[in-house]
């Protein structure tokens, strides 16, 4: 199967507390990955990334929200019918995602 790689719904969380749509339903894969370095998360201090693939990610590891420590990458589920939702607790907070 061909895939196209394309750039997330968004790359950065622009109110902390408040979740934003970084993949829409339907991809055939991808991933998001939680920047190791501050710098790089564009913070002050590195944080953790909140990813949930069922409803809007809250700021928490629990339900079927997950965290992602700094570095670390979260497969998206190919075929997932549901959007993927990022949160974090810092406005600002950029990561990197690419769905196909």
């Amino acid at each position: 199967m061909a895939v196209t790689p394309t750039p997330g719904l968004t790359d950065t969380v622009g109110t902390g507390g408040t979740p934003v749509a970084a993949v829409p339903a339907n991809p055939n894969g991808g991933f998001i990955t939680n920047p190791a370095s501050a710098a790089d998360q564009g913070l002050v201090t590195a944080e953790d990334l909140f990813v949930d693939p069922v409803t809007n990610a809250g700021t928490a590891g629990f339900g079927t929200t997950f965290r992602l420590g700094p570095g670390q990458t979260w497969d998206i589920i190919p075929g997932q019918t549901t959007p993927t939702t990022v949160n974090a607790n810092t406005s600002g907070h950029r990561f990197s995602v690419v769905y196909y």
